[in-house]
């Protein structure tokens, strides 16, 4: 049963829904809209007549400064009417731009390869510094301190060199393989210790003829780049590779150092210095291997093609086009007034234009609706910086103008039929037509965004409030641009309005949030802060209970619930609370965009970390570590049938019951051809997880099913020869155990996969499989079991014998002792150890001398032939405590009968759901009802 606020929504839900996903979201694309010319922008004026002969762009009547620009395009004078206009625009005050948005690390002093039309995809590969070598061999250092901090938890760090020039000479430095001189990176403690730590791996890549070459064991590294566009057949890069895994600690300073020259005699050659998020073998890594994301048109006389390289991953080619930059170099030229850095932008911007207009979806729409709308939000960011720039000239100002009107009667009418994509089209639309209102039709604009924004967020959440595109970050980056939405509307002197869509999704956020308010992560997501979002849709929904979620407790009031079900949606969170040192667990079926294959997986977090987190995407590209993340099911912590990996979208249900003491979740899919799979997961609250999986064949030949468990790079999995019991070593902080029911027909392996935390981030990471081959209905009963630091939690989990179509556990951990049931279906009378019942699911345990008891289904619970428990009719999710010492009777989720008999004659007190209730003696049993 549920509790409070949370429980009357989900009363309201209908416990079945279809969905018919190819209907859900109509869409027709709509062609790009061409840049109006000159004379369509300022109009065309019939003295004759006294009207238009075309129609401006420009809504004069309405603003009256505009009187001079008018008059001069009444006359045909363009280009005075030109001048005109970027003098109201100088002048002009009382407008906000939307802010600038960015997918990559942006760090002070990347602007100058910005505007030398050098730029890197996403956050794999981060701006660390510039430096140069000179014809004769000397050491290079350089400060990585900010880097190997924040690496220092995944245990490793990694670094690529690029040539920062495009020119005909070579940076050569000393490998590993070298005799000496090899890369150094040098490591302070706080306390002062040193550790020299020598690259791991190290090698370089080059094109041409060497393309497919592995150079991991040559003793010297090469860097350099030549020739137009992004690579030529002289291009290589440098990769290095240094583990972290022994320091004790996070280091205070860290100094990369280097020994190397320029091949060059003509002067120094200038390097740099990223990074590297990706984990890479020097024994295997070749150009062709390698997805690259950084890529140089520097010297190029036509600058970027604003296209993907050939071999560089596919979101290249459509975020360079959408000036994630523009608003970096912006607030440079902001801050120092260096009318370069102004001229330099204004160049890409209209290069842009120039470029884009032959194109697909033309200057407007290329390379396709999202990235247009990311493209002008940010320009007209850039804008609003730059109409006071003495390189803003008045035939440049109109070309930018003439390109805003496109945009934004393009984005009025294209579609998609993605929600976040619509959602993102609209929004800059709105930003548009609030920054521009001297449009003809920017009034129209800004209405029918509002409108459409707020239809398209109930499109976009299920009835129960989940989000429809099973990916925990698309989620959020919907919920934030309507928080932005909000402050430019204000900002601008509008309105907004919170309605209860937005309400809905901002819980289904905070409820699917680990405690310690981070992205949990699911579908193709990866980790990130969320409080700040959720702490500005507490302030749109004045909401004080998600207020002390977004502030981790700091401010507003506890949420009136924890553990929750959307059952539409097909996802369920079991917790304890909202504090950092809370348990979670995740558990779900879910699809929709932006999904993986991983059906009835779950995810834990318990004490502080993640401990059975989701392990992310990495890219959209097709190479073998995003494949294995997004496509097979053997990534995520469920089970995969015969090695194949389930299918997307397919039939599937999910539901949960919460009581004081357990939280039971039921799921199953037929996401796999082979076999049903089943899961049920008991948690008993404040401890412990006990997770069933039943697969179910379609025929009678023997199929083999593999469960796998995933943690962090630096969880240290092991794995008992004899129980098969797999634990976590982490160095500090919490761990757990994974103890499975029944070792002898099992086989248990540690397998290499991948983690990735972030897009264009990844590392390696040992996972535990468990594999049973079976005919027919085959069974794994796992315990999970979480420990705090150093509290060193054991478990022991034993099958017992009970009746056919069940299986049955008898468990010890954390200062309990009890019993286990999972059946098929109720009716059908099973023992289980001392005890027996006619149940789907029952538990008995003792904690402490408590004893507790739990009943999913059936009508009686035995304990050595005697009834314990006893309903007059089917029970649904019933569970009670039993306190001697106290003389107390503790009942959750009496529903189904209408009397009930627990064997308790002690008890002087017997309370329902909270409430005391009347209740009698006889033979033995203490009767309600």
């Amino acid at each position: 049963m549920e509790f409070g606020r949370r429980a009357v929504l989900r009363a309201a839900i209908a416990t079945t829904l279809a969905v018919a996903a190819g209907g859900l979201f109509a869409a027709s694309p709509a062609a790009a809209a061409s840049v109006p010319s000159e004379d369509e922008f300022f109009g065309v004026w019939n003295p004759a007549t006294g009207t238009w002969t075309k129609e401006p762009a420009l809504d004069y009547a309405a603003f009256g400064a505009l009187a001079e620009v008018e008059a001069a395009a009444k006359s045909g004078a363009y280009d005075r009417a030109s001048a005109g206009l970027l003098a109201y625009y100088r002048g002009r005050e009382g407008r906000t731009p939307p802010p600038w948005v960015q997918n990559n690390v942006f760090v002070a002093g990347q602007e100058e390869l910005f505007l030398d039309h050098f730029w890197t995809l996403g956050t794999g590969e981060a701006y660390i510094s510039t430096f140069a070598v000179d014809g004769a061999e000397a050491e290079v250092t350089a400060d990585v301190t900010r880097n190997a901090r924040s690496a220092h938890a995944s245990g490793w760090i990694g670094f690529m060199l690029m040539a920062r020039h495009k020119e005909a000479s070579t940076a050569e430095f000393r490998s590993r393989q070298a005799a000496s001189g090899g890369p150094v990176l040098s490591v302070t403690l706080a306390d002062g210790t040193v550790f020299d730590l020598a690259a791991n791996h190290d090698t370089y890549i080059a094109n041409g003829d060497q393309s497919g070459a592995v150079l991991g064991a040559e003793p010297e590294l090469q860097v350099r780049d030549e020739g137009t566009g992004p690579y030529g057949p002289q291009t290589r890069k440098a990769y290095l590779s240094f583990d972290l895994s022994t320091l004790p600690a996070a280091p205070t300073k860290a100094v990369l150092r280097l020994t190397g020259r320029s091949a060059a005699a003509d002067g120094p050659k200038q390097v740099v210095l990223f990074q590297e998020k990706e984990a890479f073998d020097e024994a295997t890594r070749t150009w062709n291997n390698t997805v690259q994301n950084t890529f140089s048109w520097q010297g190029d006389p036509g600058g970027f093609d604003w296209k993907g390289p050939a071999g560089s991953d596919p979101e290249y080619g459509y975020q360079l086009p959408r000036f994630y930059f523009a608003g970096p170099v912006a607030d440079a030229y902001r801050t120092t007034g260096d009318e370069r850095i102004a001229a330099g932008l204004l160049s890409l911007m209209t290069d842009f234009v120039q470029d884009a207009a032959d194109r697909p979806g033309g200057v407007p729409g290329f390379p396709r609706n999202l990235d247009s709308c990311w493209r002008y939000l940010n320009w007209t960011y850039a804008y609003d910086v730059l109409r006071t720039s003495s390189s803003l000239t008045p035939a440049i100002n109109t070309t930018l103008l003439r390109a805003f009107v496109a945009g934004a009667r393009y984005l009025a009418t294209t579609t998609s039929n993605t929600p976040n994509w619509m959602i993102s089209i609209r929004s800059t639309l709105l930003g548009l037509a609030l920054y521009f209102p001297e449009f003809k039709g920017s009034s129209r604009w800004l209405a029918d965004a509002q409108t459409f924004l707020g239809e398209q967020l109930r499109s976009a959440l299920f009835p129960d409030g989940g989000y429809v595109e099973a990916s925990s970050g698309y989620a959020m980056g919907v919920a934030q641009t309507f928080g932005k939405n909000a402050a430019l509307l204000k900002a601008n002197g509008e309105s907004f309005a919170a309605g209860e869509d937005l309400r809905a999704l901002s819980w289904y956020l905070a409820d699917q949030a680990y405690p310690d308010v981070r992205d949990p992560s699911y579908g193709d997501s990866g980790s990130a802060d969320w409080s700040p979002g959720l702490a500005v849709l507490a302030d749109l929904l004045s909401d004080e209970e998600l207020r002390h979620v977004a502030t981790r407790g700091g401010a507003g009031r506890a949420p009136g619930h924890t553990s929750v079900v959307y059952p539409v949606t097909r996802t369920a969170v079991q917790r304890t609370g909202w504090a950092e040192q809370d348990l979670y667990l995740r558990f779900s079926a879910d699809r929709g965009p932006h999904s993986v294959r991983d059906d009835l997986d779950v995810a834990v977090y318990a004490y502080g970390r993640p401990l059975l987190p989701e392990m992310g995407a990495f890219s959209y590209s097709s190479d073998p570590k995003s494949n294995w993340l997004r496509f097979d099911s053997r990534s995520r912590n469920t089970v995969t049938v015969d090695g194949v990996s389930q299918v997307l979208d397919a039939a599937a249900g999910l539901s949960q019951t919460h009581t004081p003491w357990f939280d039971l979740a039921t799921g199953w899919t037929d996401a796999s051809a082979a076999a049903r799979h089943s899961r049920t997961v008991l948690f008993v609250r404040g401890r412990f997880w006990i997770v069933s999986d039943v697969l179910t064949p379609h025929d009678s030949a023997e199929h083999s099913y593999q469960q796998t468990w995933h943690s962090l790079p630096d969880a240290r999995f092991t794995v008992d020869p004899v129980t098969k019991a797999a634990s976590t070593a982490f160095a500090t902080g919490a761990n757990i155990r994974i103890v499975p029911s029944d070792p002898a027909p099992i086989t248990a392996g540690l397998d290499d996969g991948y983690y990735s935390p972030a897009f264009y981030t990844v590392s390696e990471a040992k996972y535990v499989t468990y594999t049973l081959k079976a005919t027919g209905t085959a069974r794994l009963d796992t315990l999970l079991l979480p420990a705090h630091a150093g509290s060193g939690a054991e478990a022991e989990v034993t099958r017992v014998r009970t009746g056919y179509g069940a299986s049955a556990l008898r468990f010890t951990a954390d200062r309990s002792s009890g019993w286990y049931l999972h059946a098929g279906g109720a009716g059908r009378e099973r023992a289980f150890g001392p005890y027996a019942a006619d149940a789907r699911v029952a538990y008995a345990e003792t904690t402490d001398g408590v004893e507790r008891l739990l009943l999913d289904g059936g009508t009686v619970l035995l304990r050595g032939g005697r009834p314990l428990i006893r309903a007059d009719l089917e029970l649904g999710t019933l569970t009670v405590e039993l306190d001697r010492e106290r003389r107390s009777v503790a009942v959750a989720g009496l529903s189904g009968a209408t009397r009930l008999e627990v064997a308790a004659p002690w008890a002087r007190r017997v309370t329902v759901d909270g409430e005391p209730v009347r209740f009698t003696v006889r033979h033995g049993m203490a009767r309600i009802g």
